[in-house]
């Protein structure tokens, strides 16, 4: 068998949010039987102390059928997996199994307690829906055993694919996180990387990342298709998705209530860039999501618990969380020409499974916690001595989606006035409120950039444009596509 050392020198990371394993990958079960899936006879009750009422998973999933966003903090994953909290109320401690039977019921809270609302929760894509991701699937490897680091929301668990850690965080709101880094230690070794975006990097809340010394390791997206096609790929790349609705550029980071179609032609946009680069068999690509969303999946976060990267506690919670338990499971994709058709990986792995497998391949210094130290690496997906020559080099698109996303690559970073005019008359201009992660990569610019970043948006397109225009102050972007 191939030394993956040997092979792998360029590791590609793409992090989308907020969806879980069964709602993405979960009826894939029925084209890869040996999937840890669902078929359609699991269930949630709409109450979870009362089972008579049945709320059965399904193949219907539509792009955008969670307009009212599933709460994902941190004590409502543990209602939606362990059925400890009531509406608020205090569990007495976690029991040490659960069902992950409190889904329906939780998200009718979020509903103001509408149930046929609350039972889209339930609701899956069937393989057909998806056609980039159930392709890659169906090509490659998928980890149908791949835990968020902490059942809560996305800033902390983004944390611990850049650091292992969350600094003993919870929530969605802003922290200055002052904490080291995997782009550190990737600089100790004299490894290249980049962080690529599409309208502001989440990472800059990362402290140690700021500054005129690491501003051109910040990269728009196009940037990436670029040093793919052009075979100048860095050691690590990790890609962040478009986080706002902006006129005809649309968010294509799954996040509830945005379109889950536009994500998937970013993962098609991604596989196309590295599989077509001279660099494609010394690659291997990575598509992860950051947190399940608070949307159902069936299977049981993993016993025993896992150890805390840094010994903090966050006693914003009752009992005081301390980051010993994984969150719900997501989707995970390996793709290589290294890696055998259909391959299911079961490994248990979390988000620091990315700097863990980085240092190992790499050779770099040190781990960052506790956490990355422990976490299982998943270099040993490589299996095959020769690269396949069957991987197709482009996939599948959803055609609405991939005509959008066509038309915002050619329009500029900034909207002129004569767009923004033209977005206005077309009636695309987003007036939704901000989401809480919305509003915390809003305040993001006020700790990065001048205090006049401080000015409150009025609503996503008013949010994206502002973040924009800090991005192409702070990074010196020119008047270019993404």
């Amino acid at each position: 068998m191939s030394n993956p050392a040997d092979i792998v020198k360029h590791i590609v990371v793409l992090m989308l949010e907020n969806r879980s394993f069964d709602h993405m990958l979960g009826f894939m079960k029925s084209q890869i039987p040996t999937l840890n899936g669902i078929d359609g006879t699991q269930w949630n009750p709409e109450d979870a102390s009362n089972p008579v009422v049945r709320v059965q998973a399904s193949d219907d999933a539509g792009y955008l059928d969670l307009v009212q966003d599933p709460s994902h903090w941190t004590p409502d994953v543990l209602d939606q997996v362990y059925s400890v909290y009531k509406c608020g109320t205090k569990p007495p401690g976690l029991p040490g199994i659960g069902p992950n039977m409190s889904f329906v019921a939780n998200y009718s809270y979020r509903n103001n307690n509408s149930l046929p609302d609350a039972h889209k929760i339930m609701r899956c894509f069937g393989p057909d829906k998806l056609p980039a991701l159930t392709t890659l699937a169906r090509e490659f490897a998928v980890c149908d055993s791949w835990y968020s680091s902490l059942p809560g929301q996305t800033w902390p668990n983004r944390m611990f694919v850049h650091a292992a850690t969350s600094d003993g965080n919870i929530d969605n709101k802003l922290y200055d996180y002052d904490v080291d880094t995997i782009y550190h230690r990737l600089e100790d070794a004299g490894r290249s990387w980049k962080i690529f975006f599409h309208d502001i990097p989440q990472a800059l809340a990362l402290q140690r990342l700021r500054g005129d010394v690491f501003k051109d390791r910040f990269r728009l997206f196009d940037e990436f298709t670029e040093d793919a096609r052009g075979g100048s790929l860095p050691d690590y790349s990790f890609i962040e998705p478009r986080y706002f609705d902006f006129a005809f550029k649309k968010a294509n980071d799954q996040h509830p209530n945005h379109d889950v179609s536009m994500g998937d032609v970013l993962i098609a946009d991604v596989y196309e860039a590295v599989r077509n680069s001279p660099l494609w068999e010394q690659t291997l690509l990575v598509i992860l999501w950051d947190e399940h969303g608070g949307i159902y999946d069936h299977a049981f976060p993993p016993q025993p618990r896992v150890p805390s990267p840094d010994g903090k506690v966050n006693r914003d919670v009752d009992p005081p969380f301390n980051f010993d338990l994984l969150g719900v499971r997501v989707p995970a994709i390996m793709v290589s020409p290294y890696i055998a058709k259909s391959q299911v990986d079961h490994t248990q792995y979390e988000h620091a499974s990315v700097p863990a497998t980085l240092k190992k391949l790499f050779d770099l210094s040190d781990f960052l916690t506790e956490r990355d130290k422990a976490a299982s690496t998943f270099e040993e997906i490589i299996s095959l001595d020769q690269p396949r020559t069957d991987t197709p080099a482009m996939l599948p698109r959803v055609p609405e989606a991939a005509s959008l996303a066509a038309r915002a690559a050619k329009l500029p970073f900034l909207l002129s006035a004569a767009q923004s005019l033209e977005a206005e008359a077309a009636g695309v201009i987003s007036q939704a409120p901000l989401s809480e992660f919305q509003q915390s990569l809003t305040d993001l610019t006020a700790i990065v950039g001048p205090a006049a970043a401080a000015v409150v948006p009025l609503n996503e397109h008013a949010a994206a444009e502002h973040v924009r225009r800090f991005a192409s102050d702070y990074f010196a972007i020119p008047e270019r596509t993404n």
